[in-house]
């Protein structure tokens, strides 16, 4: 009884061994290519399947003759309505079985906006974020020590989008002070349209040798996400925000502002190196003169795992600065960080 136990179990595992390269989305081209790996997402009209011997291919819908899923996956239209099943079809249209095994239902690619692997309902939390810290002491002939440290926080569901982030740098020249500033940042967005989203925001800022013992800024206004992918990603917007700064020394002001900003980050080399480029401006709609704006620009690169290497180069402009001190700040750094 034991042995025919043994032989069954060592069956079982030879078919499993056997059955488990089967379990894999198929594409088939319309010249005749097959191609077997897990669909990923649908991408500006691209079907993207992820392959073991290379990695994410994009398909035109157009040059697809078959495609069928092993697994469940979640369709979503335009109208934001999900299906929930096993998919078949071609690039025209595609037919979902759904998993409680009622009716096939049948729609046109072109009314589809993505394709997930699994049942994605739009109700779950995507977060992603990064770490920074830099670090420099330098003793002998000089005495300088300088630190820096960065942290962004970015949390979605569904059509809400919630950013958070701070910036600190500190330095010293033989123990006196000769940089203290930070910015701390908040963000919502609730998207209008795949694409569309309206926005509020604020923003704090000190600088000492600036003379700003605190900026702040609070605004509304719309942005567009012109890009979104897994390399390449650029987002522009616009909109007013009320600008009130207390300085140490000067008279306080106070004016509205035309915010222009755009996010942008693409990967040079796939998940080896992605470069960044940040750029914030605020327009005074009193005084042109007034008018103020800070940019990030870099390269990130992965070290191992989630831990990465970045180099940036930062740049604060005033139009205005007060006596004694220059319009423009830069700032080159090098920092070792951690992203998910």
């Amino acid at each position: 009884m034991h042995r025919w136990a043994a032989r069954a179990g060592w069956l079982g595992m030879v078919c499993a061994l056997f059955a488990v390269p089967c379990l894999a989305d198929t594409v088939i081209l319309d010249n005749g290519d097959r191609l077997t790996g897990t669909i990923a997402r649908l991408e500006n009209g691209k079907l993207v399947i992820n392959t073991k011997y290379a990695g994410d291919i994009k398909i035109d819908l157009g040059q697809i003759r078959n495609l069928q899923t092993d697994g469940t996956m979640t369709v979503v239209l335009g109208n934001e309505q999900r299906l929930y099943g096993k998919l078949s079809g071609d690039g025209a249209e595609i037919t979902v079985q759904p998993v409680d095994q009622s009716a096939p239902k049948q729609e046109s690619t072109g009314k589809v906006s993505d394709i997930l692997p699994g049942v994605v309902t739009g109700r779950e939390w995507r977060k992603s974020g990064h770490i920074n810290i830099g670090w420099a002491d330098t003793s002998g002939n000089t005495d300088t020590s300088r630190g820096h440290g960065d942290a962004e926080m970015i949390a979605q569901q569904g059509k809400n989008r919630y950013t958070a982030g701070l910036v600190i740098n500190y330095a010293t020249d033989r123990g006196v002070t000769n940089e203290s500033n930070g910015l701390a940042y908040g963000k919502y967005d609730r998207f209008l349209s795949p694409k569309w989203y309206a926005y509020a925001n604020g923003t704090f800022e000190h600088d000492k040798f600036r003379d700003i013992r605190l900026r702040t800024t609070v605004g509304v206004g719309s942005g567009y996400q012109w890009i979104a992918s897994s390399r390449t990603n650029l987002a522009l917007e616009g909109g007013i925000d009320y600008v009130s700064t207390d300085f140490y020394v000067a008279p306080n002001d106070q004016f509205p502002a035309m915010r222009l900003a755009v996010k942008f980050d693409h990967y040079l080399l796939p998940d080896k190196l992605q470069f960044f480029h940040k750029s914030e401006g605020y327009v005074s709609l009193e005084s042109v003169k007034k008018s103020f704006a800070r940019t990030q620009t870099g390269l990130r690169m992965p070290i191992s795992g989630s831990l990465m290497a970045t180099t940036e180069y930062d740049v604060a402009w005033d139009g205005d600065p007060q006596p004694g001190r220059v319009s423009t700040d830069r700032t080159f750094l090098f920092t070792l960080g951690y992203k998910w």
